[in-house]
């Protein structure tokens, strides 16, 4: 027996060498394999990608010497082969995820795709990756769809972000089984639904970024279970209801960030006694009370912004004893206080002090000089009077100061001429008087200037210019002067402006011509300098402004042609000639000009010739005024480009790339009207005080997104068009002082938004159209002068034999008033005569009385000439 087992052991040693290398080999042949399989996905999923994503991943390929995805670009492996990342990051793949077999990277622990232009959705097929620990989709908002539920089976998971894509519906409850998270970061999506309880589970998370997405419903209770987590971001949602004591469970919380949601209620027992907490934002919410003092006691908190709520009461608001306290942001919160007892309550370490659109009210104290290191102090739009105290001039370390809005008076204080550091100042909508303060002229690096509607004086060319030979502010973006009484010429050394993106000096007392160069600032959005006393618009040597968005030359005294520089602002949106003396026919070029014009303001001048149908090719036209003109001829009857006039102005759309409150004057519901904020909601036509003639074109009726009409004061005839009705959103429309005949069509009777109306002067009949909206114009005067109407408000409609009656009896009358007119006449002709030969007296009343009468008429008629 024993030497059976000796005869046979080198063989069953051969036997276990063998098995020990072949045990040996496996993981690198399992390895080899893995890796083959890696590389095949990542190659079918770039077949499946834009063309264009072949220049960046050029590296992916079959080739023999290529076959290890580890050599590949975009990945890194272990040292086993496995590829352990997929980093893609600012290359446009231009995909989906739907073609990358996930199942096949087992070893996979981070997947980073960031800004590639992906589509589709994440699929559920996320959860076989089941190694990951990092998780980062940023920047596909193409990407769309929910957030798989599958994305639970990740238990190794330790970073989660899902931003700015396109992600909708709720937020999984599976992500509680992702214990061992400790960021996660779900913002920029439109996410619904509730903040899910399950989110309490995760006790190892630090940051936690659910905000600028779509979630309701109150804040879980189990968040207060997250003990450790430092940053909590939930801004920019639907969040209601009050937050609770739960939240001072969180004792290593630094930022609380839950701005622009419902919440409301006292905001104290979230924060108080936290000796970690750093900044604070419940901006735009409806929080109702809170207590300064205990906030503070932790001695930590730099920053706390809490504008537009409902802290009113000043006395819950002292933070004299918070020290530590940088920045603060009191504004919109409707607090009554006197501006010395107000700024008791703020400690002297502050460096950012926001309290706009409060009610506070008395002069600014001396005391505002002991706020040493103040870099901005933001009081716009409270009652505080008074003059300017020269001590703001000591407060050298100021780089942005706002008094607008107020009711300051007195001069500008020379002193502010020390603020060398200063960036942006505005003492707009004051009662300040005096002349323009030439110190203001040090400030050269000021790049926001706003001093208007404050009734200085002064010349421009003095405050714009130092030492006659340089331009005061070299590096201003946006420079506001206007409603002043500014004269002198433009300077031409504005032209050196390089930066200026906002130039408004409307409203003053400018005269001359506009130099050439102005025309060509490198960097001009926004020119108003209407109702001044321009003559000429000077032609530029070059191409002329290519960035300009917004051109107001109203109230001037230009005239001739339009200017053929505009032909060269291709980007205008905005376009306003009105109140000028500009003559001639209006140019046909304009539409192909500027193709993105909305707003078109041509009236009060002296146009004539025909409507050029070239004026109804813009496509995203708003506006179209043409009144008080001398246009002749029909309104041209294709509408089909107006397709922006064809809907509903979407609520915050965007209309221009700057940030200003641009003004135009209207004549809106028989008013004159100035639009401001409102004016990305101007839709409209007026063509009123013209000499149009022929029918209104049916094509009128399309354009849905009308909210007035003015095609008054012309010599329009025929019907109104029958499909009126069309324009449910119409809230103005006025066809009076035309020949309009036939009767008003039932679909009047669908205008539901019609607040002002007139028909009058026509010569319409039959009965006025009942409606609900029409019952509400009660005035009888907005269908005066339509013998043929009857109906509310006028009398009531009389039955046929009535009126075959009454036409009778008016024939009788007709012929009898007929021979009393030309018995009457022959009298009154004979003795006329006999005046007129015979008494010099008389024949000076006749030609007086005439006179006058003809004065009369061309008063009523003005609007045609």
């Amino acid at each position: 027996m024993v030497n059976h087992v000796q005869l046979h052991s080198p063989l069953l040693l051969s036997c276990i060498c063998i098995s020990l290398l072949l045990c040996a080999a496996v993981p690198a042949v399992a390895a080899g394999g893995g890796g083959q399989r890696e590389a095949g996905a990542l190659l079918k999923w770039k077949a499946t990608l834009a063309a264009g994503a072949d220049r960046y991943l050029s590296s992916w390929s079959s080739a023999s010497d290529a076959t290890s995805p580890c050599n590949w670009e975009f990945i890194a492996c272990n040292s086993a082969g496995d590829v352990t990342e997929l980093r893609i990051s600012g290359v446009s793949l231009n995909g989906s995820l739907a073609g990358l077999d996930l199942s096949a990277f087992t070893r996979l622990e981070t997947l980073t795709l960031v800004q590639n232009d992906l589509y589709g959705t994440i699929p559920e097929a996320i959860g076989n990756l089941t190694s990951l620990v990092s998780l980062v989709i940023q920047h596909n908002q193409g990407l769309k769809g929910p957030i798989p539920r599958s994305i639970g089976q990740l238990k190794q998971l330790a970073s989660l972000k899902l931003q700015t894509l396109g992600l909708d519906g709720a937020i999984p409850s599976e992500i509680g089984n992702l214990t061992g998270l400790k960021e996660v970061y779900l913002d920029g999506n439109t996410l619904t639904g509730s903040i899910p309880p399950a989110v309490g589970k995760l006790q190892r998370l630090t940051s936690l970024y659910l905000n600028l997405n779509s979630l309701a419903g109150t804040v879980p209770a189990e968040i207060g279970n997250i003990t450790e987590l430092r940053i909590m971001n939930l801004a920019g949602n639907r969040l209601e209801g009050e937050l609770g004591g739960y939240l001072a469970q969180l004792r290593k919380l630094s930022a609380l960030l839950v701005a622009n949601n419902q919440l409301g209620g006292d905001i104290t027992p979230c924060l108080s006694n936290r000796s970690s907490l750093i900044e604070v934002d419940i901006a735009g919410n409806d929080f109702s009370k809170i207590s300064a003092q205990a906030i503070c006691t932790g001695g930590t908190l730099l920053h706390f912004l809490a504008n537009s709520n409902r802290l009113s009461n000043l006395r819950d608001l002292n933070f004299q004893n918070c020290t530590s306290l940088r920045y603060i942001d009191l504004a919109a919160n409707g607090i009554l206080a006197g501006t010395e007892e107000w700024l008791g309550t703020l400690p002297k370490s502050l460096e950012h002090i926001y309290f706009a659109q409060n009610q506070l009210y008395g002069t600014l104290p001396l005391q505002l000089g002991e706020f040493g290191k103040l870099s901005a102090l933001g009081l716009a739009e409270n009652r505080i009077s008074g003059q300017i105290p020269q001590v703001l001039g000591n407060m050298t370390s100021l780089t942005n100061l706002n008094l607008g809005h107020n009711i300051l008076s007195g001069a500008i204080p020379p002193e502010l001429g020390s603020l060398y550091q200063i960036l942006q100042l505005n003492l707009s909508f004051n009662h300040l008087s005096g002349p323009l303060p030439l110190t203001l002229r040090n400030l050269s690096k000021l790049f926001s200037l706003d001093l208007s509607n404050c009734s200085l004086t002064g010349q421009t060319y003095d405050f714009l210019t130092t030492n006659q030979s340089t331009f005061s502010f070299p590096e201003i973006e946006i420079l506001a002067l206007s409603s002043n009484d500014i004269t002198s010429a433009m300077p031409t050394l504005l032209c050196n402006a390089n930066f200026l993106k906002i130039l408004d000096l409307s409203n003053n007392a400018l005269h001359g011509d506009l130099p050439n160069c102005l025309w060509d600032l490198p960097s001009l959005l926004f020119m108003d300098l209407s109702s001044n006393s321009f003559s000429s618009v000077a032609t530029s040597s070059r191409s002329s402004s290519t960035t300009l968005q917004s051109l107001h030359l109203a109230n001037n005294h230009f005239e001739g042609n339009v200017p053929s520089i505009i032909k060269n602002c291709y980007k205008l949106i905005t376009l306003d000639l009105g109140g000028n003396n500009f003559t001639g026919e209006i140019p046909g070029w304009m539409a192909e000009s500027m193709p993105q014009l909305r707003f078109l303001r041509l009236s009060s001048n002296m146009f004539s010739g025909n409507i050029p149908q070239q004026i109804f090719q813009f496509t995203q036209l708003q506006l179209l005024d043409l009144s008080h003109n001398k246009l002749i001829g029909p309104i041209p009857a294709d509408f089909a480009n107006f397709t922006s006039m064809t809907r509903q102005q979407e609520h915050g759309e965007i209309v221009y790339f700057f940030a200003y409150s641009e003004q135009l004057q209207l004549v809106w519901k028989n008013e004159n009207y100035v639009y401001s904020k409102t004016i990305t909601f101007i839709m409209g036509i007026d063509l009123l005080c013209n000499l149009l003639s022929q029918t209104i074109p049916e094509g009128l009726t399309n354009l849905r997104g009308l909210r007035y009409l003015n095609l008054s004061r012309n010599h329009l005839s025929g019907d109104i068009p029958k499909d009126i009705g069309n324009l449910a959103l119409l809230e103005s429309l006025d066809l009076s002082w035309n020949q309009l005949e036939g009767e008003i069509p039932p679909g009047f009777a669908d205008l539901k938004a019609l607040s002002t109306l007139n028909l009058s002067n026509n010569g319409l009949s039959g009965r006025i159209p009942a409606g609900s909206q029409l019952q509400t114009l009660v005035d009888p005067s907005i269908y005066g002068n339509n013998l043929g109407l009857c109906g509310f408000p006028l009398k009531e409609c009389a039955n046929a034999a009535t009126r075959s009656n009454e036409k009778s009896q008016d024939d009788d009358r007709e012929e009898l008033w007929l021979y009393c007119f030309v018995v009457a006449g022959f009298i009154f002709g004979f003795w006329l005569s006999w005046c007129l030969i015979c008494n010099r007296t008389w024949r000076y009343a006749l030609y007086h009385y005439v006179n006058n009468v003809l004065q009369k008429v061309a008063k009523e008629v003005q609007c045609y000439f």
